[in-house]
């Protein structure tokens, strides 16, 4: 069914234009007098992060009214400030804990836990792009020691950062648009340090003290986590390699790289 389909039958009103990427089809609709979204996966992956989102129950996260097959109606968030906004205005720290927040509220018992796909089958694209030899090898080399030795495990947002935690003027900082998976904590957090944008990622001093916060915040080893962000970013690296953007590669590969030093250096 498509985004139609679900508007005749949830008796929704549509409110704005629809948005279609690579992976959803989203429409700002009214239901039952509330702003909300409607969003039809388009991939396995989405779909999975609205199970995930089922499954949180609206702690932490933007509530859910109905959900069906790919279909997920949630909370509308807009309007009340933004992550990226914190950092551009010089409270890159405050944005951080705010992101550990959300965070805390994805690794937590429940009494079920919904179907997630784990995490080494995330790193395949880094598998396949390590061939290249370098950063990507280095990246590569760092996922696969914490991949076979991963602590902590819980289910996890996989796509923590600036632009998918927003605020509800009523209800506070609220997570959306997980891709549910299963693996190591601290895996959450290495997103944070790529974002809002490279350029923040790469400002001399921005890595070593945003991972200081978060792991006083999260209670996380900083090493551990900056391993971490090294091969979070030289998969991400490889996932633009895929898309043909080549620079946005390089550009990331430098966090990966930046990362893994910092992360060899505070081994020693």
């Amino acid at each position: 069914m498509d985004l139609e389909g679900y508007v005749a039958r949830w008796a929704l009103t549509p409110d704005g234009e629809r948005r279609c990427t690579h992976s959803s089809d989203l429409l700002p609709v009214w239901w039952e007098g509330r702003p909300a979204m409607l969003k039809v996966a388009r991939s396995v992956e989405e779909e999975r992060g609205n199970a995930l989102m089922v499954w949180l129950g609206g702690v932490g996260a933007a509530r859910v009214y109905r959900h069906a097959g790919r279909a997920l109606l949630m909370e509308r968030l807009e309007g009340a400030g933004s992550l990226a906004a914190l950092v551009a205005s010089g409270q890159d720290d405050e944005a951080t804990r705010v992101l550990c927040g959300a965070a805390a509220g994805v690794h937590r018992p429940r009494p079920e836990e919904p179907g997630m796909l784990p995490l080494r089958a995330w790193f395949r694209a880094l598998a396949g792009a390590a061939g290249h030899g370098g950063t990507f090898a280095d990246a590569w080399a760092a996922a696969q020691g914490l991949l076979g030795d991963q602590r902590d495990v819980w289910p996890l947002h996989g796509d923590l950062h600036h632009g998918n935690v927003l605020r509800s003027a009523e209800r506070g900082w609220l997570l959306i648009d997980p891709k549910g998976l299963l693996g190591e904590r601290t895996f959450d957090f290495a997103n944070m340090l790529c974002n809002p944008g490279l350029e923040d990622a790469l400002r001399p001093g921005r890595l070593e003290r945003q991972a200081g916060v978060i792991a006083r915040t999260a209670g996380l080893e900083a090493g551990r986590l900056l391993a971490w962000v090294g091969a979070y970013a030289g998969l991400s690296a490889a996932w633009h390699l895929e898309d043909g953007q080549p620079v946005q590669a390089e550009q990331t590969l430098q966090v990966a790289a930046a990362a893994l030093a910092l992360s060899h250096r505070s081994a020693k």
